[in-house]
């Protein structure tokens, strides 16, 4: 078998692992190196019988600026050597990552990327495909594991996934097809078709860190262990294998503990061993973002504490991502995305019985006068029956203050609206907006919660008001 028919049946392989459809519209991250020639060369093969349309993206990223210019004229030559589609966009590697105070690794990954996704939806494509090889995937595995990280990390780059730059605009999908090609056959793969790749100076630099275990720690440990690149690269994919199994029974759990959009039971969390607790936590975390980037130990440490603890706190965590727990849920949100139901009221408002008081948010509190049914009992906490009497009061609605006292139907005792609020495990981020039922009386009614037993309807009344609140999620 030639280099070219085995490079083509294990790219062939590979696209086949990430599940590639046929007849879409697909970008190569091309930067003419021998990687990203060689699969430009074997997706042209492949596409006269998959169908594919092929685009070269070229990102110039003016790192090396004497020389960016020139790569680029030779990007699109090999292009066109190769018959291939081919665009290309210019960005400021240095000045981005001098503005964003961050590493030209990231910044120059960053700016990639989002630059591959414009082209993605400009092009209309499926997905970016990258010249990720067997010896990438070995770096990726050796990074992950000097730092400690668990078995997500050590699972290195996946053959497809959508991949997301939180706070850049990246959401695009990608494909690896390459994971189980070493570099070497690349190399080989120009050669043998006379093209002439790129060489990349800035590969040679051990100022960077995956430069540094390409350069030195990778070949080192193939000459103390042969073989070991190839070793990595399996053990990528057998803890990826086994992370699909711990996600699948993650996403079984986290849909039986689901209480609503990204919150979740916590009488269900109770008594499940601590190591799948911690996985749930992960994973609700995902849920609620998309992806778990920055999310570390001390962080879900943090939140089993909380877990653990009394309701109403909650968690800063990264992404502008919020843990908190409720009385009997916890959950995730969004910095400044406001998950109270209830509208802000500016002022107090007056009632009319009847009445419709709109509230904002599609919230109406509606009042009337209404024949005493035969069973006074609503069965929903968003509406009430209560004494005639209300039609002689001034009712206003307004939320609580300091002091607002309330004595619930039923009992003898008057009770803080505070105390009401806690007992009946209301978030604490909620507890200012509640509406109340006003009157010279007193409280009337705490919509969602308690009506006052001095407003309750007695025998004697024939009618009834009626009040609701309408229009709530």
């Amino acid at each position: 078998m030639s280099t070219e028919q085995k490079f083509n049946e294990l790219l062939g392989a590979g696209f086949d692992r990430a599940i590639m459809p046929e007849g879409e519209t697909i970008i190569v991250a091309f930067s003419g190196g021998p990687d990203s020639s060689a699969l430009l060369y074997g997706m042209t093969e492949l596409a006269k019988d998959k169908r594919w349309r092929i685009v070269a993206g070229h990102v110039n990223h003016q790192i090396r600026r004497e020389t960016s210019q020139r790569d680029l004229d030779r990007t699109k030559e090999i292009a066109a050597q190769l018959s291939v589609e081919f665009t290309a966009t210019t960005v400021d590697v240095p000045e981005f990552a001098n503005s964003e105070g961050i590493s030209i690794e990231l910044a120059a990954r960053t700016l990639r990327y989002q630059s591959l996704a414009k082209i993605v939806a400009n092009q209309g494509a499926y997905a970016v495909v990258t010249g990720h090889t067997r010896d990438d995937q070995a770096e990726t595995v050796l990074h992950h594991a000097s730092r400690g990280a668990g078995l997500k990390g050590i699972s290195g780059m996946s053959v497809s996934g959508k991949l997301e730059i939180p706070g850049y605009g990246v959401k695009v999908n990608v494909i690896r097809p390459m994971l189980d090609i070493p570099h070497a056959c690349c190399v080989e793969i120009c050669k043998t078709l006379g093209i002439t790749p790129i060489l990349d100076e800035s590969n040679l630099s051990r100022e960077y860190t995956r430069n540094k275990l390409r350069l030195e720690v990778v070949p080192n440990l193939n000459e103390s262990v042969p073989g070991a690149s190839q070793a990595l690269a399996r053990l990528a994919r057998n803890s990826a294998d086994d992370l699909q199994l711990i996600e699948w029974v993650v996403n079984q759990h986290l849909d039986r503990i689901t209480t609503g959009i990204n919150t979740y039971s916590r009488a269900a969390m109770s008594g499940l061993p601590e190591f799948l607790t911690r996985r749930l936590v992960i994973g609700a975390y995902e849920r609620a973002l998309g992806h778990s980037l920055d999310l570390e130990r001390v962080h879900i440490d943090a939140i089993l504490d909380l877990l653990n603890g009394p309701s109403g706190k909650s968690l800063d965590l990264p992404n502008e991502a919020i843990f908190y727990i409720d009385k009997e849920m916890f959950g995730f949100r969004l910095s400044g995305i406001d998950d109270c139901p209830y509208p802000q009221l500016n002022l107090p408002q007056n009632i009319s019985v009847p009445g419709i008081l709109n509230l904002g948010q599609n919230v109406r509190l509606a009042a009337d006068v209404v024949e005493r049914p035969d069973d006074l009992n609503t069965r929903d906490l968003n509406m009430v029956f209560a004494t005639p009497d209300l039609t002689r009061e001034s009712l206003t609605l307004r939320h609580r203050s300091d002091g607002d006292r309330i004595q619930p139907l039923g009992t003898g005792n008057s009770v803080k609206l505070q105390d009401l609020f806690v007992n009946a495990g209301v978030p604490s981020r909620w507890r200012s907006r509640i509406p109340v039922v006003d009157s010279p009386n007193g409280i009337v009614w705490v919509p969602g919660y308690r009506m006052a037993e001095w407003a309750k309807v007695r025998p004697e009344h024939s009618k009834v008001v009626i009040l609701q609140l309408q229009g709530l999620d």
